[in-house]
């Protein structure tokens, strides 16, 4: 089972289950884990149960998000992670399934903070290659057993993926050939418009 615990400066303010395929944290009354705090946005930030793992994704939010600090737009969470939201407000995630996991692994899951775009796709096919080459776990018949995927599984599944920074530098350059194509067709019309203009009797 996994949670979010929300606290205002340090304080507990109350505990959420995460037990729905998105929440959502925000002002908004309709708001799965809502926050009356101007500082936070109406829809501020949702968390995606992707099965035995979870994804934070902002939600253009006004402040931003932030996860141990760092600023995200989209990242996968780890247990004890900590979610900052507005100025006092934070959300504590814990995933008991992953804090079990992570016992007899890595305590720490670096990249998990990347940003990415989802090709779910190939995500599957590559965790169903990792499961496949665990082989440990296998099912009477030779089929896999399905395991319990952490938020280190996930970010090494995303690791053929294109990160968002990438995508973002390509639609930026793109916006900035397209403003300079107008203002070079703008300048032209002006100056056609003061030849015909100049030329009139």
């Amino acid at each position: 089972m996994a949670s979010v615990t929300v606290l205002f400066a340090g304080q507990e303010q109350g505990t959420y289950e995460l037990d729905q395929p998105q929440m959502v944290a925000g002002r908004d009354p309709e708001c799965g884990i809502r926050i009356d705090n101007l500082g936070i946005s109406r829809q501020h930030c949702v968390i995606l149960n992707k099965g035995d793992a979870f994804m934070l994704q902002d939600l253009g939010s006004a402040n931003g998000t932030f996860v141990n600090g760092k600023r995200v737009a989209e990242c996968f969470l780890n247990d004890g992670d900590e979610i900052v939201i507005g100025v006092k407000y934070a959300l504590r995630f814990k995933n008991e399934k992953q804090a079990k996991a992570a016992a007899g692994s890595d305590a720490g899951v670096p990249g998990t903070l990347n940003t990415y775009v989802m090709d779910g796709t190939k995500i599957q096919e590559q965790i169903a290659r990792m499961r496949a080459q665990a082989g440990a776990g296998a099912a009477p018949g030779g089929a896999p057993s399905p395991a319990p995927l952490t938020a280190k599984e996930h970010a090494k599944a995303l690791e053929g993926a294109t990160p968002v920074d990438a995508q973002v530098a390509k639609l930026r350059t793109l916006l900035t050939v397209t403003v300079c194509a107008v203002i070079v067709l703008a300048a032209a019309v002006a100056i056609l418009i003061m030849v015909i203009v100049a030329q009139r009797p």
